[in-house]
Order: structure tokens, then C-alpha cells, then sequence
């Protein structure tokens, strides 16, 4: 009792049993159990919000770009378009809300309805006056290390004055004063008398030729061989091409804009994405629907650097995680299925079912012909795809100027074949100039290739050389 006595509880309240104990303790447990529960739940049901937003705001920006695009490039007002109208393509993360196309997505920039060609300041000292035809065109000439006569006899060519030249040139050539540029005035001889037919003076200054510099001379060509040359302002064997570059992002709208402006008036189109060096979601996105539109509407594919693209797709996904948008995943299923790659479409599908929890879709081979550069035996900064220039340049140029840039825009180098060009003359040349002169400026490189003598000079008198490479005609 003396024991019971000491350490009974206090106040002669009775000591809590061991097994109430245990059961208070059960139920506290229980408690926090259910409240770190509901806290989880909670937190993953906010996840799953967060989610769905993003993947709604990501759609919602496709979709206002691409309304960008399609109410200026609207296929479906197009006399002969071959393309049909937008036919979205499901963006969202299954189970996400429906993307309101009816409103700009928040933040959305908004993309230019056209783009206006600025002629930025030339760091040389031509200065142009160009009017409407027929009014003079003022040139203050730059600077040329060629002696004078033949910069007098390129600018007298330019002009159309033949004999001026001729006797010019053949004066320089006895007198024997040229220095460094006696061989020059020589080979500009030389393309004088083959332009003008001259073959018996051609074949007497050979020659001379032969004799004074103990090499063979220049080949006399038959002019029915140079009217069999290619037709002017044409890319031989050339197809519509939209090369992408950079980051595959929203920009990519211009670029979406041509394709589907090109689409109208052609069934074979070539994309190139050799030079594209990262993605995200948008980018792929907007490219998707493209793709989807011009499979929709049976077109022809050249696929340049797709295997590529695929490989840079790949490496911003993740097995089992959910991103903004299903986006990268459908292009690349995409990619792929257009590559005709039939088991790494499955793997990838695969990948994709685990991700979203949704059926993997079926693979169907493309219906229409889909090639890769590798199989078209090309590459892509092929010289032989080259633009070719006319025999003749003079007066207004618009229409030439127009075909030259729309070919720069495609290729880099731009290369202009020269080879048929026989005269350029000077108020043509002056606009030629003015024309390239902001191409360069925007990071394009031109070369003109096989350019004869005359308009070499002509060209170098007026510093055209200052932006653009200019390989002359080889003798």
C-alpha cells in the first residue's frame, strides 16, 4: 500500500491505463496521417491544374499565331490553291480544357502582316538616282586599282559602244602599258569578239595570243551553244524551298507563311532543317500543323536534315513527364512517320503512351512521296543549284531583282551564274547594285560565277566586288 501510496496519481485521480495510452497515440497518428494525405492530394490536384493551364496558354499561342498566318495566307481564297483551309490539330494534354481560339493568348506578340525590305546605309561611295525609266541614272564611279582604259572600255561596253571598245582595247594590248592588266584587256578582247560574232578577228588573236604568252588562248564557242544554255531567270531544277535555321520557335511563322504561299502553286515542296539548332514547344507545334496540312492536301515531300530534327525533338522529352503541350511528341511521331521509320515510330509511341497514359496511336505510311536528301542524291548548298542570269540586263530590272531575291532568301551562298550574260548596262547595273547591296548586308553571301571580262570590270568599276565574290570566266 506504501508503495501505491507514493506513486499514485495525484489530486486521488486514478493513473491512465497502459492500453488508453496506445490508443491515443493510434489516433493522433491517424490524424496527421490523414491531414499529410489530404495535403498530398491536394498539392497533386493543383499539379494537375498548373498543368492543364500551361498546356491551354501553349495551345492558345498556337493557335493565335497560326490565325496570323492563315488570315494573310488564306489558302482557301486562292484561285488555284492546293492547299485547304486550317484543320487544327489536337495540341493539348489529354483531359486538358479546349484551347479558346477566340482570344490572343496573354503576352502573345503579335507577328508582322509584312515585312518591309529597308536599304540600310553602304558603306561605299556609290550614290544612286534611280527614277522611272528612261531618266538617267547618276553614278559617282569608286575607286579601281584596273588601269583607266579598262575601266573607259567597261563603262563604254556597258553603254553598247562596241567599236569604241574594240579599238580601244586594241590599242592597250599594242601600246603595251597596262602592267598587271595587259592579260585583262586581252580577255576582254576576246569576249568582245565572241559576243559580237566576230570568230575570224577571235581566231587572229589567238594567234597573238598564243604567241606573246606561250599558252593556249581562250575557245571559240558557236552561238547556237550558247542559245542551248538553260532559259534565264530560272533555277535549273529547282524546287520551292523553305530552309529553317536557328531556334525552331515561334519565329518560325515567316517561314510557315512561304511554305504554305508556295503550296498554293506546287506539289512538291522542300524543307530543309539541317541548320536548325534547338526547339521548343511552339515552334513544333506550329510546324506540325503544316505538315499535317500539306499531307491533307497531297503534297510532295523533300525532307532535308529530318533525322536530325527528330534527334534535337528527342532530347528536350522526357519518358513520364508532362510537359506544357504533347507537341514535340506529336511532331516527332510525325517526323518519323514521314520518314517511314516504322519500328523507332513504335518505340517512340511507346514512350508516349507511358508519358500521357493514352493508346499509342497507329502507324500508317505516308500516301504520298516523301524524300530525304540523301535519296534526291543532292545537298543542300549545292552550286549547281544555281540562279541564272539572263543575256541581256538592261533598262528596269524589277522582275529580275524580284526573282534574285526570292532565290537569296532560300540559299547561302546565293549563287548567280553568269555564264550567259553578255552585257549589263550601266543604269541596269546601278539597280543590280542597290538590289544585293542589303542582301549583304543581312549576312547573305552572293557570288556571280562565270562572268565574262567586260562585265567583270564593269562590275568591279562600280564596287560591286565590295558585296558580292566575283569569279570571272576562266580562259
Amino acid at each position: 500500500m506504501a508503495i501505491f501510496g507514493l506513486f499514485g496519481k495525484k489530486d486521488g485521480q486514478p493513473a491512465t491505463p497502459p492500453a488508453d495510452k496506445n490508443s491515443s497515440r493510434t489516433k493522433r497518428e491517424e490524424g496527421t496521417a490523414r491531414v499529410v494525405s489530404a495535403g498530398n492530394s491536394n498539392e497533386r490536384s493543383k499539379q494537375v491544374q498548373r498543368n492543364a493551364a500551361r498546356a491551354t496558354a501553349t495551345a492558345k499561342k498556337i493557335d493565335a499565331i497560326e490565325s496570323e498566318m492563315s488570315s494573310e495566307f488564306n489558302p482557301g481564297q486562292a484561285a488555284n490553291s492546293t492547299l485547304p483551309g486550317p484543320e487544327p490539330v489536337a495540341l493539348q494534354r489529354p483531359g486538358a480544357p479546349a484551347a479558346d481560339k477566340s482570344k490572343t493568348a496573354k503576352g502573345q506578340p503579335q507577328i508582322p502582316a509584312s515585312f518591309e525590305a529597308t536599304l540600310p546605309i553602304m558603306g561605299m561611295t556609290t550614290e544612286f538616282l534611280l527614277g522611272e525609266e528612261g531618266k538617267t541614272v547618276s553614278i559617282e564611279v569608286a575607286g579601281s586599282e584596273v588601269a583607266q582604259v579598262i575601266e573607259e572600255a567597261a563603262i563604254l561596253f556597258a553603254n553598247d559602244q562596241t567599236e569604241m571598245v574594240e579599238q580601244m582595247l586594241q590599242s592597250a594590248i599594242l601600246d603595251e602599258a597596262l602592267n598587271g592588266s595587259t592579260r585583262t584587256a586581252w580577255w576582254m578582247l576576246f569576249d568582245l569578239y565572241q559576243i559580237t560574232g566576230k570568230q575570224q578577228q577571235f581566231d587572229g588573236l589567238s594567234i597573238e595570243y598564243a604567241s606573246k604568252f606561250e599558252t593556249s588562248p581562250p575557245a571559240w564557242v558557236q552561238p547556237n551553244q550558247l542559245e542551248s544554255q538553260p532559259a534565264p531567270v530560272a533555277r535549273t531544277g529547282a524546287t520551292p524551298t523553305v530552309p529553317f535555321s536557328g531556334k525552331l520557335d515561334s519565329n518560325i511563322i515567316k517561314l510557315l507563311e512561304r511554305a504554305q504561299k508556295l503550296g498554293e502553286n506546287t506539289r512538291v515542296l522542300r524543307l530543309e532543317f539541317s541548320r536548325v539548332t534547338e526547339v521548343d514547344p511552339i515552334g513544333c507545334g506550329l510546324l506540325l500543323r503544316i505538315l499535317k496540312k500539306l499531307q491533307n492536301s497531297e503534297h510532295d515531300l523533300i525532307l532535308v536534315g529530318a533525322p536530325e530534327l527528330a534527334a534535337k525533338i528527342r532530347s528536350i522529352l522526357q519518358v513520364g513527364r508532362r510537359d506544357e503541350t504533347e507537341a514535340p511528341w506529336l511532331l516527332l511521331l510525325e517526323i518519323l512517320r514521314l520518314l517511314n521509320s516504322e519500328k523507332e515510330f513504335e518505340e517512340a509511341s511507346i514512350d508516349y503512351c507511358i508519358t500521357f497514359e493514352v493508346s499509342p496511336p497507329a502507324f500508317v505510311a505516308p500516301k504520298n512521296k516523301v524524300t530525304t536528301a540523301a535519296d534526291e542524291g543532292g545537298s543542300v548548298d549545292a552550286v549547281s543549284d544555281s540562279f541564272t542570269m539572263p543575256a541581256l540586263i538592261e533598262g528596269r530590272t524589277d522582275q529580275l531583282i524580284s526573282a534574285i531575291t526570292s532565290f537569296a532568301a532560300d540559299h547561302n551562298p546565293a549563287v548567280l551564274d553568269c555564264s550567259r550574260l553578255n552585257r549589263v548596262d550601266f543604269s541596269a547595273a546601278g539597280q543590280l547594285l542597290s538590289s544585293l547591296a542589303p542582301l549583304s548586308g543581312n549576312g547573305k553571301t552572293i557570288e556571280l560565277h562565270n562572268v565574262n571580262h567586260l562585265v567583270t570590270a564593269l562590275f568591279n568599276v562600280m564596287g560591286l566586288k565590295d558585296i558580292a565574290r566575283i569569279l570571272p570566266r576562266k580562259h
